[in-house]
């Protein structure tokens, strides 16, 4: 049985991001939404072809781009890099003690 498809995420406008670098950035959640959405997305394609069906035009690769500004997307991986280092490191310290 396929799950119900969620909306597709609306970006945040640039009056919601106060760019001080919040733990929960609004741009981070967007990000998190698209990437659920995209998770479902995938699956749904991947049903419609095995029961070839014709794909519709919301699932298609390039109707699943996130409308993240290009800038922000590497802000946001770059954060997200960062974290994790922070968190390996952190990790390991405690796995030293």
């Amino acid at each position: 049985m396929m799950k119900m498809m969620p909306p597709k995420p609306e970006p945040p406008s640039n009056e919601d991001c106060c760019m001080s670098g919040c733990e929960f950035c609004v741009w981070d959640l967007y990000d998190e939404d698209m990437r659920e959405y995209q998770k479902y997305a995938t699956e749904a394609k991947q049903a419609f072809e095995v029961q070839g069906k014709p794909v519709p035009e919301q699932l298609r690769p390039e109707n699943l781009r996130d409308s993240m500004d290009p800038s922000m997307r590497a802000f946001l991986d770059m954060e997200r890099e960062m974290a994790m280092r922070i968190q390996q490191e952190e990790e390991k310290n405690d796995d030293g003690d």
